[in-house]
């Protein structure tokens, strides 16, 4: 037989070698032990097909092949090879809707590396991975025995390493049930379920805020849900080294930097604490208790009083409106029985004022110092005169020597030789 007929026989018992089982008529080749059926190229010295003894078969040189488009397959079961079902393997890109109760990719890597690796170029805006689920499960869930389920990364200012986004439940929710901890020490001290940390200058550990006008909270706490109990919110500074303050609270608008509101149950408003001993707190009903005692920047106790007329300014003298039962007036006699004080700058204590007082009303001095007006009309004044009300409204002047019982508002702590009006500092003394 030709060597070109050879050849040609033994290329047909290959190929019938793979379609054996097509066949009706199957050609068989019985090599002998630790021999094997080749296929080589038209000069013979390069293998091209090997199929051993044994049932091994490798087909040298296809790694250096161009690139197909068809896939191919091996079926073990049936001891197949050629190209693939359309159901089997996949190309890129690539999309399929299967109906199965198992995963559709399970992947193990029993070694050092990464499961999957996904890699964007540096301008593409698109996801590296996007999970759309219409059901209630979780679209990504990860479990970890000792690393982090979850890590992001980011280098840029104005991206974060993760976001949460959401119309109506919660962005982001952290649990932490404490089981492991609670079975190994104990407790769960310093656990937290949500824990921001800024290892960096001039940052936030956790930072709420809220762009709409609608009244929305920035960061909310909140104890007792679900019949619990515990603290809603607590700052504390670990470090005895510190001088910084434990909690800050600042604002730029109209309302109050800090609103504490009781409840039905509520007893005290505000304690203070110092090395477990209460030493202060505010009742609920504003009454306020100082172990210590208190001490204020102002100089005189002061009541808020209601007025008639122009509005009394601070060092102004007022007196009692008899038209008017329980308002006052400037004072525009000498030496008036219904003189009542002065107006106060800055009292140390208010008295009879709520929070509605804060601002806007005049309140008299009842003791204590307090600057006054005053006018030269009775003479120069000397530091221990006694003072009563001038001709010039509002003003306090020198007493005479014979003392109408009633005028006396105060006595002078300081000289006075002008012949205008001035101010001077003067020390309540009702009589």
């Amino acid at each position: 037989m030709s060597k070109k007929y050879s050849k040609l026989l033994i290329t047909a018992v290959a190929l019938a070698t793979f379609f054996a089982m097509s066949y009706a008529a199957d050609v068989v080749v019985q090599p002998s032990a630790g021999s094997a059926l080749v296929v080589t190229d038209n000069a013979g010295g390069s293998p091209r097909f090997r199929v051993q003894e044994d049932g091994k078969i490798s087909i040298p040189g296809w790694q250096s092949l161009p690139p197909q488009s068809g896939q191919m397959c091996i079926d073990l079961t049936l001891g197949f090879i050629g190209p693939c079902s359309s159901t089997v393997g996949f190309s890129l890109p690539f999309a399929a809707t299967v109906a199965s109760n198992g995963a559709l990719l399970d992947l193990t890597q029993g070694g050092g590396g990464n499961v999957i690796d996904v890699t964007l170029p540096n301008s593409s805006g698109a996801r590296g991975v996007s999970v759309q689920h219409n059901g209630v499960g979780p679209g990504i869930y990860a479990n970890t025995v000792g690393g982090n389920s979850i890590w992001g990364v980011t280098g840029s200012v104005s991206a974060a390493a993760v976001i949460g986004d959401s119309s109506s439940g919660e962005a982001i929710v952290g649990r932490q049930n404490g089981a492991i901890c609670n079975k190994n020490i104990g407790k769960c001290h310093g656990i937290g379920a949500v824990v921001g940390r800024h290892d960096g200058e001039g940052g936030y550990g956790v930072r709420g805020f809220v762009t709409s006008p609608n009244g929305s909270i920035g960061v909310l706490g909140q104890a007792g849900i679900s019949g619990g109990s515990g603290v809603a919110g607590r700052f504390e500074n670990v470090n005895s080294a510190s001088t910084r303050n434990a909690l800050q609270v600042a604002t730029n608008g109209s309302g109050a930097a800090a609103s504490i509101t009781g409840g039905t149950n509520t007893q005290d408003l505000v304690v203070l604490v110092s090395e477990s001993t209460n030493v202060a707190r505010i009742d609920k009903y504003g009454k306020g208790f100082f172990n210590g005692g208190t001490q204020t920047g102002g100089a005189d106790i002061a009541e808020v009083i209601d007025t008639t007329g122009r509005l009394p300014e601070p060092g102004d003298v007022v007196e009692i409106d008899p038209h008017h039962p329980l308002r006052y007036r400037l004072t525009s006699a000498s030496e008036s029985i219904l003189v009542a004080g002065v107006v106060t700058t800055k009292p140390g204590v208010l008295m009879n004022a709520g929070v509605e007082d804060a601002a806007g009303r005049p309140a008299v001095a009842l003791a204590g110092r307090v600057p006054v007006r005053v006018t030269t009309e009775g003479g120069t004044i000397r530091a221990g005169d006694l003072l009563v009300s001038a001709d010039t409204i509002g003003h306090a002047m020198k007493a005479p020597v014979q003392l109408i019982p009633g005028t006396v508002i105060g006595k002078a702590l300081q000289n006075f030789l002008e012949n205008e009006p001035g101010v001077i500092e003067m020390l309540v003394m009702l009589r």
